[in-house]
């Protein structure tokens, strides 16, 4: 639920996809969208960090349960520590964007002003993507050997290969300003989501755990 929580209300978010959406990278027109949509941006800056604080509570869980000290348990952790780092991340630019809400577009100090706080929030997003890519690499990755053949090693290393293409579409993407690249990356969110809801279902079910697990 949480991944799917954090996904759609980004998506919902005003500049973004659905709500007033604007370019990627054209700082004045996400913050006119912002402002021009103050209730929704408000609304999905606080539903988009409960979403990721779930999905992170979510994955945290199923590595407990991984025994085995090697490689694959190691990733697994490292993973888990990335994703948090990069969710930390995304959860303080939802704060950027309460601020961002709230500017008067027709003041120029206030556009300046939100300019600021924008060119910060980029920063941020930035780099807490790439670290959330890693992170699913990682954990994905560790996943994949723990598993027997199957549709859930199958399954991790598909999430494996689509975080590597979001690794590289983030870095060139934002190296660049390459809109297509960005998007690119995006797009594999949406894979990220349906993957997390598997293992979570799989979690509640008390099925498809790693081999190491203490079932």
């Amino acid at each position: 639920m949480g991944p799917v929580l954090a996904l759609l209300f980004f998506l919902f978010e005003p500049g973004a996809l659905i709500i007033d959406p604007a370019e990627i990278g054209d700082a004045e027109g996400i913050i006119t969208a912002l402002a021009s949509n103050q209730t929704m941006a408000h609304v999905s800056a606080l539903v988009v960090p409960l979403g990721l604080v779930l999905m992170l509570y979510g994955l945290a869980g199923i590595n407990r349960v991984i025994r085995e000290e090697r490689m694959a348990a190691g990733l697994s952790r490292l993973g888990i520590l990335c994703m948090t780092i990069g969710a930390v991340g995304w959860i303080l630019t939802a704060g950027f964007t309460h601020v961002l809400a709230e500017t008067q577009i027709g003041v120029e100090q206030e556009l300046q002003r939100a300019m600021s706080v924008y060119i910060v929030d980029s920063g941020v997003t930035i780099i807490s993507s790439m670290v959330v890519s890693v992170g699913f690499i990682a954990f994905s990755l560790g996943l994949s050997a723990i598993y027997p053949p199957g549709f859930n090693k199958t399954a991790a290393l598909v999430i494996t290969a689509v975080s590597v293409l979001a690794l590289i579409a983030f870095i060139i993407g934002h190296t660049g300003t390459n809109a297509s690249m960005i998007t690119v990356a995006r797009a594999c969110y949406f894979p990220w989501v349906a993957w997390s809801v598997i293992l979570g279902v799989n979690s509640l079910k008390g099925s498809s755990f790693p081999q190491t697990a203490d079932n």
